[in-house]
């Protein structure tokens, strides 16, 4: 249920110079004519968007005659990349299925506002070759098909010592392709598979499943920290999730 009166906030947010503002803002406190000079506006239109932001509890004035974001603003800043990733890649989120994801996930996508996304097959399989032939340690895929294109790299890395995590569909459990190979390897079964992930020390990369269920080759890329927070948790969440293993294998 949406609270009565949000819609005040909204607007409060719905201009390009009030958003200046706030990140402008989140930095350290400003007087008024060093917010105007900053955003390059005039001081009577900085007056009147500050104003505005007062009376929405978002920025206040100190006595020294500068302003600093509230407490309750630098908690409506702090949501602001999320909702900065999805809409720039609405198109993405349009044509995928985000709710295959426990929320709490969901809420942390500001994140990957690092990430790159790769819409191309052919793209997105040489990338994550090139992470997989990168690698110095490990190797962690979630995924419901077997990754035949890089089993060969895998192979190589595996006899190289690098250690694989491998969280499968339980369809393909018993499938001929699947064959014991390593002792670096440990695998996990799902009934149900949320997108595909690929997980190296150094880089991450997840695509969520289409509107129809597919697994997708159109994802996100990313290395920086949080990219990789977030990634590397939901990996885990069902790692630590699934309880049931699966024997070793040389598919990935």
């Amino acid at each position: 249920m949406i609270s009565k009166g949000i819609e005040n906030l909204f607007f409060s947010l719905a201009s390009e110079s009030r958003l200046d503002i706030l990140n402008t803002l989140n930095l350290n406190g400003l007087k008024m004519n060093e917010i105007a000079r900053k955003i390059n506006i005039t001081p009577t239109e900085a007056s009147r968007q500050i104003q505005r932001l007062i009376d929405e509890l978002i920025i206040q004035k100190q006595p020294d005659g500068t302003y600093i974001l509230t407490n309750y603003g630098k908690l409506v800043l702090h949501f602001f990349p999320s909702l900065d990733f999805i809409f720039r890649h609405r198109q993405y989120f349009l044509e995928h299925d985000v709710w295959q994801l426990p929320s709490q996930f969901i809420s942390r996508f500001g994140e990957l506002s690092q990430g790159t996304l790769f819409t191309e097959m052919a793209d997105t399989v040489n990338k994550i070759e090139n992470m997989m032939q990168s690698s110095d340690d490990h190797v962690w895929t979630m995924t419901d098909q077997i990754m035949a294109v890089h089993e060969n790299t895998m192979k190589d890395k595996l006899l190289k010592g690098i250690k694989l995590k491998s969280i499968l569909h339980e369809r393909l459990i018993g499938s001929s392709q699947v064959q014991a190979f390593s002792k670096n390897v440990e695998r996990r079964v799902m009934a149900s598979i949320p997108g595909l992930f690929t997980i190296t020390e150094k880089e991450g990369f997840f695509a969520l499943l289409s509107i129809d269920g597919k697994l997708s080759s159109s994802g996100f890329f990313g290395s920086d920290s949080q990219f990789m927070k977030w990634v590397t948790d939901v990996f885990l969440y069902y790692w630590d999730k699934t309880k049931s293993s699966y024997p070793r294998t040389n598919r990935i």
